[in-house]
């Protein structure tokens, strides 16, 4: 069955990053775009200009974004405390006022030297008079609003420093839990942002299903499919939950897990069919929520063109660092934070002798540079390395040379309950792992008897745990079979997906030839 206009069936995927890099959201572009369905995925632009390329036979977009509600957020900080009262309202108005106030003292002198050259010429003794007593009652005045404003520019200095640790105030906070959009956009204003440029593009397209990943895209998704609802047009949500958003914690920005918990809470009621990345996500969305229907399970495992053998078809991490067969090599791709608890890796390292720690990430700012500086300290920075990303692609075959994948999450709920991406591709490479005991991951390695385990941050026992896999690596990448490898792959998960596409339109592509991959 097509769509009444006899195109094909069309499918939007709308996600909050820059794609690359998100293995998950190009995996379903590619296996909808296989099965027949008109793929867009659209995701951030690195200009802030709109783009578009290809991902085989799915046309990405990079949604034009000017990021104003988030620019103005950042330059107009909530005010705090009594000082708050006082301060100006932007950065910009404080920088005006500051420069005004400069050119009016300088002013001053210059009248001062004219009243002087007017006296000099002859002027009258009244107008001499006069004239000094408006520059006397001018000069207090400027003396006086310059106390004003250098008074109101330190209260905004102090206001602005203080939001860039915490840019959203205790009300704020209290308020955003609530769940009105008015509380949860000024916390979060960039949901302003991706509602003004990827609604735009949602409605640009017409499609006949909007696919939201992750709860930041839910609500553009909901607020599309009403407006072409509106038009006539029948429009299709379907919300993919990678995260946990009720149990996430996120020190760096505090307001993110309340207010995308609130978003979850007040559109997944309009979605027309739900995706959770793992079974525990699943559970909670139906506990939360009371869903009737308990969500599809589309579990992020690599693809199986992507699985390699025993140590890598090429020399991959081992060969890029130029380490022999004797070194150790534990590999972690993805996302640096502090909650990922990869500090307790880099720690272990001055125990762990002719040991390497390998972090492949997107950005070497932030967190990473800690980390780099932290190794440094410990006298191992020759022993810790920082690539960049791989293509999802070629990441298994890369890794498969390394001895060991880890994954030291720290306890917070959602982490409690996840499995990585990562865990899925440590598989795909047949690499024993160490991961630390959170709930999920530890009773998966458990039950699957390919690597060990060890407590939340203890750094001995991590070690420990390494020196274990690595004295017997063989014993453990023994369960990689190719019947468990299948039984891990990404076509094993793709069914469940095009069938809830199908179950929510009401459409059923024909399947086109695709380039490959």
């Amino acid at each position: 069955m097509t769509t009444s206009d006899q195109r094909r069936p069309r499918v939007v995927m709308l996600v909050g990053n820059f794609i690359d890099g998100d293995s998950r959201v190009q995996k379903e572009a590619r296996s909808a775009a296989e099965a027949g369905w008109d793929t867009y995925l659209v995701g951030r632009s690195y200009t802030g200009k709109r783009e578009e390329s290809e991902l085989g036979a799915v046309t990405v977009v990079r949604a034009a974004e000017t990021m104003a509600a988030t620019r103005y957020r950042s330059s107009h900080p909530h005010r705090r405390g009594v000082k708050g009262l006082i301060a100006y309202s932007s950065q910009d108005v404080s920088r005006v006022k500051h420069q005004r106030q400069r050119l009016r003292q300088m002013d001053l002198a210059a009248e001062r030297e004219l009243l002087a050259r007017r006296i000099s010429a002859g002027a009258s003794p009244f107008a001499a008079l006069f004239g000094k007593a408006g520059l006397t009652t001018s000069g207090t005045l400027v003396r006086a609003r310059g106390y004003w404003v250098a008074a109101r520019k330190r209260a905004f200095d102090a206001n602005y420093q203080v939001a860039q640790q915490a840019p959203s105030s205790a009300i704020e906070r209290m308020l955003a839990k609530r769940g009105g959009d008015t509380s949860s956009w000024d916390v979060q204003p960039r949901l302003i942002d991706f509602e003004d440029s990827f609604g735009r593009v949602a409605d640009q397209l017409e499609p006949d299903v909007i696919h939201a990943n992750d709860a930041e895209m839910l609500g553009v998704a909901v607020r599309a499919a009403a407006r072409a609802r509106a038009e006539g047009r029948k429009v299709a949500v379907v919300y993919d939950s990678h995260e946990y958003t009720a149990g996430d914690v996120r020190p760096e920005d505090v307001t993110w897990a309340p207010v995308m918990f609130a978003q979850e809470r007040k559109y997944i009621a309009a979605a027309d069919g739900v995706v959770a990345a793992v079974d525990n996500f699943a559970d909670k969305l139906v506990e939360h929520h009371k869903l009737t229907v308990r969500p599809t399970v589309v579990r992020n495992m690599p693809e199986a063109s992507t699985f390699t053998v025993a140590g890598g078809k090429e020399p991959g991490v081992r060969g890029q660092l130029g380490l022999g067969p004797e070194a150790t090599i534990l590999v972690y791709p993805g996302a640096v934070t502090p909650i990922r608890g990869l500090d307790t890796a880099v720690r272990a390292l001055p125990k762990l002798a002719d040991t390497h720690l390998v972090l492949m990430v997107a950005s070497r700012g932030g967190y990473v540079a800690e980390l780099v500086t932290l190794a440094g300290e410990l006298g191992v920075a020759d022993r810790f390395h920082v690539l960049d990303y791989v293509p999802v692609e070629e990441l298994t075959d890369f890794i498969a040379s390394a001895t060991i994948g880890i994954d030291t999450l720290r306890r917070i709920p959602t982490q409690e309950l996840t499995i990585t991406t990562k865990y899925w591709s440590y598989i795909g490479a047949r690499l024993p792992v160490v991961v630390s005991d959170v709930k999920a991951a530890g009773a998966l390695t458990r039950e699957l008897g390919n690597g060990e385990v060890f407590e939340v941050d203890d750094v001995d026992a991590l070690a420990h745990a390494v020196r274990t896999v690595a004295a017997d690596r063989e014993r453990y990448a023994a369960v990689y079979t190719d019947e468990m490898l299948a039984a891990h792959s990404w076509e094993g998960q793709v069914p469940a997906l095009l069938a809830l596409y199908a179950q929510v339109s009401g459409l059923t592509p024909e399947p086109v030839a695709t380039p490959a991959h």
